[in-house]
């Protein structure tokens, strides 16, 4: 889904220029287009519109943003949403900026419009019929990019799922049913994380101190977020180690795996391992060192960093022990776990069926076991299928990287070539 929002802009447009165009979020500019306008040279040139118009007081710009949902869309195809977006609505009459964020789980495009028009002097102005305009051609473009479009109703539920509570708790709440062999431990996970908790007439509500309103997870994160899915959640997924609140047991079971899969294998050259290795830091992963110096206890916030390494970890496994060493191998390698996990989930949900309609506590326990049976095996398959769209995402984005940093080195032996003439 992409949630659009709008809003005039009455303070210094230099600095919201500046902050839409960084370096550090747009992959050194590499995401950041100008319409009407050239983005480095964007400030001035919409302050000489003004000027020319004799309009320089009052609104200085409009701030847009679309966002999306994590790993829904690419960098590229984010960026040319925004784009085609901004030219469709703004770019017969505004100079317009759109950079695309990448610093979030959530790759967000802004959008910076000057509030004077460049053909005849006129406002730009934000009325509830531009804004439907605006949300209702963002669903149309996601539309044509397969990206999910919500109903109006669930955008008004999800909304803030965007922001980085919302995040931590979803983060959290997976965390607790991967970790607990049951209900009971589950509450008593969140609870660990001194997560507030409101359990009544078949609804979970929990909140965290210093937020003071209670957030429903089913009606926040979905269908899936439900007490019945979260009991079959539970089951499904058997906990690998039993619970324990020790932060450096988390962390040390972690970062077992990946520091024994780098040792051994990072200095082969020229695979897709050396190059996730390699550029680490562009993903911004943390050291083992690093969380251990600032953490005492368990929180959400390390929950998110050990999600992050997990996959991280996930991902080398993979590769060394599926010896992936191309991106053609990966994908021949996901087509065959897709293969494999299909059936077996068939059979899964039929067991589902026969369990509602099961008449003795008995007969449910039987088909229960048999549903844990079938879930081990297909736990190893999602991981893995999940580990290849991370590992090609990862790989986009080292290839924009090294593109960019390639046109920069072009670049100047180019200019030093003209000036050594």
């Amino acid at each position: 889904m992409a949630i659009t929002k709008i809003w005039k802009f009455k303070s210094r447009l230099d600095q919201l220029i500046e902050y839409a165009i960084n370096g550090e979020k747009t992959e050194q500019k590499l995401y950041v287009s100008g319409i009407n306008c050239i983005p480095d040279t964007a400030f001035y040139e919409m302050k000489n519109v003004k000027k020319q118009f004799f309009k320089t007081e009052g609104i200085e710009c409009f701030h847009g943003i679309q966002s999306f949902v994590k790993d829904e869309v690419t960098p590229e195809q984010a960026h040319e949403i925004g784009v085609k977006l901004a030219n469709e609505l703004w770019g017969e009459k505004f100079q317009v900026i759109v950079s695309t964020h990448l610093n979030t789980d959530n790759i967000h495009n802004h959008f910076v419009i000057n509030s004077v028009s460049f053909i005849d002097g006129k406002r730009f102005y934000n009325t509830k019929r531009d804004y439907a305009l605006m949300r209702k051609t963002s669903d149309r473009l996601c539309k044509e990019y397969v990206v999910t479009v919500l109903k109006q109703e669930e955008k008004y539920n999800k909304y803030s799922t965007s922001n980085l509570y919302k995040e931590l708790m979803r983060d959290s709440i997976d965390y607790a049913i991967a970790s607990s062999k049951d209900y009971d431990e589950f509450i008593q996970i969140l609870k660990d994380l001194d997560y507030i908790i409101t359990d009544r007439n078949n609804a979970l509500s929990i909140r965290r101190e210093p937020y003071k309103r209670n957030t429903r997870i089913e009606r926040q994160f979905g269908k899936n977020y439900s007490k019945e899915n979260i009991y079959k959640r539970i089951l499904e997924t058997q906990a690998s180690f039993p619970y324990s609140p020790d932060p450096y047991l988390l962390i040390n079971r972690t970062y077992k795996s990946y520091n024994n899969i780098k040792e051994k294998h990072y200095p082969q050259k020229g695979t897709i391992l050396y190059l996730i290795f390699h550029y680490k830091k562009l993903f911004g992963i943390k050291t083992e060192n690093d969380l251990k110096s600032n953490i005492t206890r368990i929180t959400p916030e390390l929950i998110r960093e050990i999600k992050k390494m997990d996959e991280y970890s996930n991902q080398a496994k993979l590769l060394v022990t599926n010896n992936i060493n191309t991106e053609e191998e990966l994908l021949n390698f996901e087509k065959s776990i897709y293969e494999k996990i299909n059936p077996l989930k068939s059979e899964r949900e039929n067991l589902w069926k026969k369990h509602k309609k099961a008449k003795t506590d008995n007969e449910k326990k039987d088909i229960e076991n048999q549903i844990i049976d079938i879930s081990k095996k297909i736990s190893p398959l999602v991981e893995q299928i999940k580990c290849c769209n991370n590992i090609t995402n990862r790989l986009n984005r080292i290839k924009n990287f090294e593109l960019k940093n390639s046109l920069e080195i072009e670049h100047f032996k180019k200019e030093y070539k003209d000036i050594n003439k």
